[in-house]
C-alpha cells in the first residue's frame, strides 16, 4: 500500500461514516410503520425523487462503463451509453403512471407478476430480478476494488469491504427511505465533483483540441462517428439499459414510494436530462486513455487511472470520493431492493400469513446475506461493462412479457412464462459467443413474438381490477 492509498482509506471511511450516521439518523426519524421500510412512507417529494434517480443512475456503471466502452468502441460507443442511461429514464415514465394506477399500494415487481400471471411466471421473474440486482451490486463493489488496488496499491477486498460493509449495514437498518435520502446528498456531491474533476482534466492536458489530437493519432478510427463496432454499441447499450431499468425493481420501488405519479414525471425528466451530460464527462476520460496511449491493466479501470495520472494529488482524491458516492448511492438501492423482493416475494409467498414486523426482520437478515455474497463475487473482479450487460440480457428476455400485462389483457401466464424462458435460452448462448447486439435482439424479439401471436388466439382476457384487491399495503 502506498501513501496515496493510505488517504484514500482514511478518507473513504470518514465519508462512508458520515453518511451511514445521516442514513440512521434519517430512517430512525421516518420509519412510521413497517411499510415504511419497504416503500420509504409513500410519500417521496419531487426533490427526493430527483436526487434519487441521479444517484441510482450514477453508480460505477456510469463512472466506470462509459469510459470503458469509449477506450473499447471509441465516441459513438460512449454517446449511446449516455443516450442510454437517459432514453430509459424517458420511457420508464409512461409505464410507472401505469404502475402507480393500476398497484397505488404495491412493493414489488414480484407480487404484481404473482397476480398477473401466476406461481411459474412468478418463480422466472424472482430469477430475473435477482441475477439482475446481485450483478448491479457486485459491479458497484468492483468499482470500489479495482480503484483502491490500482490507485492505492491494495488487495482489492480492501475498497470492497471499505465500501460493502457500510452500505449493508445502513442500508439493513433503514430499507428504502435510508437508501433514498443518502442517493440525496450522494447526488449533491457527486454532480458538482464530476464536473470539477472533469474540467481540471482537461485544463491539466492542454484541452479538448489536445485529447482530440491524441485520440486521431493513436486510433482516429474511435473518432468516426460510423465507427462499426461503436454504432453496434450504442444500439446495444441503448436496447440493454432500456431493458433492464423498466424491469428493475429499485425504480418500480421509487414509483411505490413518491407521493404522486406527477412526483414519480418530474424526478425522471430531471434526472434524464442530469445524466447525460455527467455520463458524456465520464465516458470522455475513455478517450483520453487513448489520446496518453495508456495501457489499461483493467479495461474497468480507465475513469480512475486517468484522474489519478493527470490530477495533482487532491483532484484524484477527489475522483475516489466520487468513486466512493457513486458504489454507495447504487449499491444501497440494490441492496434495498433485494430486500424487499427476498421477504415480500419469497418468503412471504411460503409463508402468507407472515406479520409486517417479521417481513422486516427477514428482509434485513436477507439484505446481510445478499451483500456478503456479492462482496465475494467482486474480490474476483469481472469487468463492471460485461457483467453489468449479463444482467441486462437477462433482463431483456423478460421485459416485454412483464409490461405488456400492464396494458394487454390478453396475455396468459403460459404465454408469457414461454416467451422469457425461450427468450433466455436463444439469447444467452449468443451473449456467451460475444455477439452482445444480437442476444438482446433475439432475446426481445422471441419473448415478444410468442406473447403478442400467442395473445392473438386466447380468448379470455384479465381484469386488472383483480390487482387492486390482490395487492394491499404491507400494514
Amino acid at each position: 500500500m502506498n501513501t496515496f492509498g493510505l488517504y484514500m482509506i482514511v478518507f473513504s471511511i470518514i465519508l462512508m461514516l458520515g453518511i451511514s450516521i445521516l442514513g440512521y439518523l434519517f430512517s430512525k426519524r421516518k420509519m412510521k410503520n413497517n411499510d415504511s421500510y419497504f416503500t420509504a412512507g409513500r410519500n417521496i417529494t419531487v426533490s427526493f425523487m430527483t436526487a434519487t434517480f441521479i444517484a441510482y443512475a450514477v453508480g460505477t456503471g456510469l463512472v466506470f462503463s462509459p469510459a470503458e466502452s469509449a477506450y473499447l468502441d471509441g465516441m459513438t460507443a460512449m454517446i449511446g451509453y449516455a443516450l442510454a442511461l437517459s432514453i430509459a429514464y424517458l420511457i420508464f415514465i409512461p409505464i410507472s403512471r401505469r404502475i402507480k394506477e393500476l398497484l397505488p399500494e404495491g412493493n414489488t415487481i414480484g407480487e404484481y407478476v404473482k397476480a398477473r400471471y401466476g406461481n411459474v411466471m412468478f418463480i422466472v421473474v424472482l430469477f430475473v430480478i435477482i441475477v439482475y440486482l446481485f450483478c448491479l451490486l457486485v459491479a458497484n463493489l468492483i468499482g470500489a476494488g479495482i480503484a483502491f488496488q490500482y490507485l492505492g496499491g491494495m488487495p482489492i477486498y480492501v475498497g470492497v469491504l471499505i465500501i460493502g460493509i457500510p452500505v449493508m449495514i445502513y442500508t439493513t437498518y433503514g430499507g428504502l427511505g435510508a437508501a433514498i435520502f443518502t442517493n440525496s446528498i450522494q447526488a449533491i456531491l457527486l454532480t458538482p465533483l464530476l464536473f470539477v474533476v472533469a474540467f481540471f482534466a482537461f485544463r491539466n492536458l492542454g484541452g479538448t483540441g489536445a485529447v482530440y489530437e491524441g485520440v486521431v493519432e493513436n486510433a482516429p478510427e474511435l473518432m468516426n462517428i460510423f465507427h462499426g463496432p461503436g454504432v453496434e454499441f450504442a444500439i446495444m447499450i441503448i436496447i440493454a439499459v432500456a431493458s433492464a431499468e423498466l424491469l428493475n425493481q429499485a425504480l418500480w420501488q421509487r414509483v411505490y414510494s413518491a407521493k404522486n405519479v406527477q412526483v414519480v414525471k418530474r424526478g425522471l425528466i430531471n434526472a434524464s436530462i442530469m445524466t447525460f451530460p455527467m455520463a458524456i464527462i465520464a465516458g470522455v476520460f475513455g478517450l483520453i486513455a487513448i489520446s496518453m496511449a495508456m495501457d489499461l491493466p483493467h479495461t474497468s479501470i480507465g475513469t480512475a487511472l486517468v484522474a489519478h495520472t493527470v490530477l495533482p494529488e487532491w483532484g484524484s482524491m477527489l475522483f475516489v470520493l466520487i468513486i466512493v458516492l457513486a458504489t454507495t448511492s447504487t449499491g444501497s438501492d440494490a441492496l434495498a431492493a433485494f430486500s424487499s423482493t427476498a421477504s415480500l416475494d419469497i418468503v412471504k409467498s411460503l409463508k402468507p400469513n407472515m406479520d409486517s414486523k417479521v417481513a422486516v426482520k427477514v428482509a434485513r437478515i436477507s439484505t446481510i446475506i445478499f451483500a456478503i455474497a456479492a462482496m465475494l463475487v467482486a474480490f474476483q473482479a469481472p469487468s463492471i461493462l460485461q457483467i453489468l450487460l449479463f444482467a441486462d440480457l437477462v433482463a431483456a428476455a423478460a421485459v416485454v412479457p412483464v409490461i405488456a400485462g400492464l396494458y394487454h389483457k390478453r396475455i396468459s401466464g403460459k404465454l408469457a412464462t414461454g416467451g422469457t424462458i425461450f427468450g433466455l435460452i436463444l439469447g444467452v448462448p449468443l451473449y456467451l459467443m460475444g455477439q452482445y447486439l444480437n442476444s438482446f435482439i433475439v432475446a426481445i424479439l422471441i419473448s415478444s413474438l410468442i406473447i403478442f401471436i400467442g395473445a392473438r388466439f386466447t380468448k379470455t382476457g384479465y381484469n386488472f381490477d383483480q390487482l387492486k384487491e390482490t395487492i394491499k399495503n404491507l400494514d
